[in-house]
């Protein structure tokens, strides 16, 4: 998996494969369009808090998790460094990706790649 311009990928190198997502202004979105900001909103983050739910706006939605120091953490609570830890954010880490702020990150991921909340 690899990310460039905000658009999700199935290749091994950046820029490369079937798109798969995109996230926006804080919003996942899945589908196959290179174009970020397009298909259908899948969850969302925001102040480090990861939601789900078909909401265009970040921050609605139900929490599921979130990012804080470097933690990934697993909850309902809407505060950044509660619940119960699942790993480090460079375990949930996509190819490209890195100038994403953390949670952003670690959301593609559960949302387009693997399920870990």
């Amino acid at each position: 998996m690899n990310f460039k311009d905000g658009v999700i990928r199935t290749g091994s190198s950046v820029g490369s494969g079937s798109a798969i997502g995109n996230v926006k202004n804080g919003v996942i979105r899945k589908g196959s369009s290179t174009s970020a900001g397009s298909g259908s909103a899948i969850g969302n983050v925001k102040d480090g808090v990861i939601r789900k739910g078909s909401s265009t706006s970040a921050g609605s939605g139900s929490a599921i998790g979130n990012v804080k120091s470097g933690m990934v953490r697993k909850g309902s609570s809407t505060s950044a460094g509660s619940g119960s830890s699942i790993g480090k954010v460079r375990d949930y880490s996509i190819k490209g990706a890195d100038y994403l702020d953390e949670a952003t990150m670690v959301a593609c991921y559960h949302f387009l790649i693997k399920e870990i909340f």
